[in-house]
């Protein structure tokens, strides 16, 4: 035995110690709810193993999702009992399989010399295997690009399932033959075994071949190990799932995790993984720790209410109890619209940091979706609030934002070739090269016979240049931004808006209603001992239900007589592309329909999220009457600067998904976009599944230690149109004696 020192019953709670030391060699199923320190549970149960059951590091077997859990994990071991990482065969699975193949993978005709091609790689190897395969394949308009490609193999792969029933389930869109993709896949296999080759996804499924197919090396590695223990269980897809069955056919199995938080559906997880342990594993013990250490008594009694909607067996429901101590409830702010969501977000996290209480780099803002943090980035960048964006790329970067403005801009300037080459790219075999004979030829034909660009764009020398494949998607562009330019002409004729009366997002200045509303929030949760207004809240409420809630003049503020309602009641759909005098939203809502909405669905898998994009962009236009100020606006929101090293170390707010923020926490957080239709999406609606949806919203209330604030705005863009939206069900779920409000 080794005597690491450590009091394990004195150092743990009793839920923590029964998880810690029950039997290694009976399987255990360890329901950690969100901030009950299930990290420490895990390493605990290693030094258990290694102190009074006689285990070498070599005999246990330590599996995550993440480098950065992995090393979190075994650096926390190290500390506990001394032992290097080195010593244990831990890591993510991808790694833990890699080493597998490395050792072993000979017995299915691996050798241990394969390259591993990443993502990059994989996307080009793949596309030469199609090439060399159906050469035609990338010139049929309706086919999956590349990147599209890769991910419906993958998912099917990860996922345990054909290629046809992968794409009937998730890809139904795509009108390319299932047949035609399984072949593209099975040769793509081929050819990588080959060349010896290795995607992320073989180091799995070899991984899994290899301990079916070979008795002798599955016993030697399953009678090796004394203990497989697994983080974040809930988040196994089914292949991971099938190599824990193989390796633990003894029982030895530790799974850590939280039904609660198995968020990740939609790239393979299984929450069944976890609901079914005691199906797989009969003599499963079950202990859940519920003890959280990291959320306010208000704050659990809140998510606690979230999840009490979620039907789940009783040996997995889960109640969180407070270790700390509270006195704020969580706060709901009713704005107006997104803009105005923006402006008293963004006010209240300027309070709480004047408070002296909380610095920038203590807050985070979490959203549903990528594009419900527009207005958040232009409010923090008018206020000079710091902030980073770790959901992606800036709303106004993403690829298919910039495609719609370039769209938009070549029908306003048709010399702009930078515009109509990205555009061109979307086309089978056509580079630069090519793009730049056939805009030349367009630009001369143009001169030569006294016509626009646009009609010689549809010219027969013109076409000649574009390659056969390519024109019948070629024209379906010309025809979409000839459209646009129609529009363009009509706007300029008839005066299209000055652009002195638009708004700019330039002369701005605090909204009443984000000061109201930020002032409620700094009285009730930083300056504790000042007393709020009494009439802050009737006031805010009094201006919501008049429809002038912060006719402010920040970014985004709408121009007076000029609300979002009125402009769906006056101006929707095809009526509004066609009126005499077509506005910035008008050509936002032309431009992403047509000819760019097919291309979207074979570029990304997740199309339909980026269509939710379109919607803040159409809203985000709605703001202004001129279209060159729309153009310009948006040219000069992309022209970010690069962060320096000294703004690196600045503290600084925190821009995130939800999904994103998962095992994270922070002093302060914001939910935004709580509304019905928003979170939860409206996708999920539509589906009549929104449980994970509710899963989701849990975690993100879960993040937050201190202070919880969620806000959603009545008004919102669907379809490019205006249309009211209700508060989330979730919200409405949770009884209002839990939250305070701010309207």
């Amino acid at each position: 035995m080794n005597d690491f020192g450590i009091d394990f019953e004195g150092e743990l709670n009793p839920a923590q110690f029964s998880a810690v030391t029950a039997p290694y060699n009976r399987p255990a199923l360890v329901l950690a709810g969100a901030g009950s320190g299930k990290t420490r549970t895990l390493t605990y149960r290693v030094a258990w193993f290694l102190a009074e059951c006689s285990f070498a590091p070599r005999e246990i077997l330590l599996l995550t999702f993440t480098n950065k859990a992995a090393r979190e994990m075994l650096d926390r071991i190290f500390s506990l009992t001394g032992f290097s990482p080195e010593a244990f065969w831990g890591g993510t699975f991808h790694s833990v399989g890699n080493r597998f193949l490395r050792r072993e993978g000979r017995a299915i005709g691996v050798e241990p010399d394969f390259t591993i091609l990443d993502s990059d790689d994989s996307e080009a190897f793949l596309k030469r295997c199609v090439e060399e395969e159906y050469p035609n394949f990338f010139s049929v308009k309706d086919n999956p690009r590349v990147k599209l490609l890769r991910d419906i193999i993958s998912y099917a792969r990860n996922t345990c399932k054909s290629v046809p029933q992968t794409m009937a389930e998730c890809f139904s869109w795509l009108e390319t033959p299932a047949e035609q993709i399984a072949d593209i896949a099975k040769f793509y296999d081929f050819d990588k075994r080959r060349k010896n080759y290795c995607d992320f996804d073989d180091l799995l499924e070899l991984w899994k071949r290899l301990l079916e197919e070979d008795d002798a090396v599955r016993a030697r590695y399953a009678g090796r190990f004394g203990n497989i223990l697994v983080d974040e269980y809930q988040d196994t897809n089914s292949l991971q799932c099938r190599i824990l069955d193989l390796l633990a056919d003894r029982g030895d199995l530790t799974a850590v995790g939280d039904d609660a938080q198995c968020i990740y559906s939609w790239r393979g997880a299984q929450i069944d993984n976890i609901l079914h342990f005691k199906d797989r594993y009969p003599a499963a013990a079950v202990f859940k720790i519920e003890r959280n250490y990291r959320s306010t008594p208000q704050i659990l009694d809140f998510a606690n209410a979230v999840l009490s909607g979620m039907s789940t067996d009783d040996e997995y429901k889960k109640s969180l109890v407070a270790a700390r101590g509270g006195t704020s409830k969580p706060l709901v702010i009713r704005a107006m619209d997104a803009s105005s969501q923006g402006r008293q977000v963004a006010d209240c996290v300027l309070d709480a940091v004047s408070s002296g209480k909380y610095r920038y780099s203590d807050i985070a803002i979490l959203y549903r979706s990528h594009f419900q943090a527009m207005d958040l980035q232009l409010q923090m960048q008018y206020k000079n609030i710091p902030f980073v964006m770790t959901s992606g790329m800036k709303f106004f970067e993403q690829a298919h934002i910039k495609d719609v403005a370039a769209m938009i801009r070549f029908a306003a300037n048709p010399r702009d070739f930078m515009s109509f080459w990205r555009l061109l790219k979307y086309l089978p075999k056509v580079g630069e090269k090519t793009a730049n004979k056939i805009f030349s030829a367009a630009l001369e034909r143009s001169q030569k016979r006294r016509i626009s660009v646009f009609e010689a764009l549809s010219d027969k020398p013109v076409v000649a240049k574009v390659p056969v494949g390519a024109r019948e998607s070629f024209g379906e562009l010309v025809s979409d931004v000839s459209a646009l330019r129609e529009m363009f002409e009509r706007s300029t004729a008839s005066g299209g808006g000055s652009g002195a009366d638009s708004e700019s997002g330039e002369n701005s200045g605090n909204g009443e209603g984000g000061e109201n509303s930020a002032g409620v929030f700094q009285a009730d949760l930083f300056y504790a001992g000042r007393a709020a207004s009494p009439n802050a809240d009737s006031t805010a409420a009094s201006r919501i239900s008049a429809g002038g809630d912060e006719k402010g003049e920040g970014p985004g503020s709408e121009s007076d007589g000029d609300s979002p309602v009125r402009d769906s009641e006056s101006a929707s759909g095809a009526d509004s592309v066609v009126s005499d005098n077509p506005l910035p939203k008008d050509f936002v809502k032309a431009a992403c329909s047509g000819w760019y909405s097919s291309v979207m669905k074979t570029q990304y898998a997740d199309w339909q999220e980026r269509v939710d994009d379109f919607d803040a962009l159409y809203e985000y236009a709605g703001r202004y009457a001129d279209i060159g100020d729309f153009l310009d606006n948006i040219a000069l929101e992309t022209d970010a600067r690069p962060e320096s090293e000294a703004d690196a170390k600045v503290s600084k707010v925190r821009l995130m998904t939800v999904h994103q923020a998962k095992g994270l926490e922070f002093p302060i957080v914001f939910i935004v976009g709580a509304a019905d239709g928003l979170f939860p999406t409206k996708r999920s609606i539509e589906e009549g599944d929104v449980e994970e949806e509710r899963r989701l919203f849990y975690v993100a209330a879960t993040r937050a230690m201190d202070y919880l604030v969620i806000s959603y705005p009545r008004v919102g863009a669907s379809g490019g149109n205006f249309e009211m939206r209700p508060p989330s069900r979730f919200l409405e779920s949770v009884d209002s004696s839990l939250y305070d409000c701010a309207f």
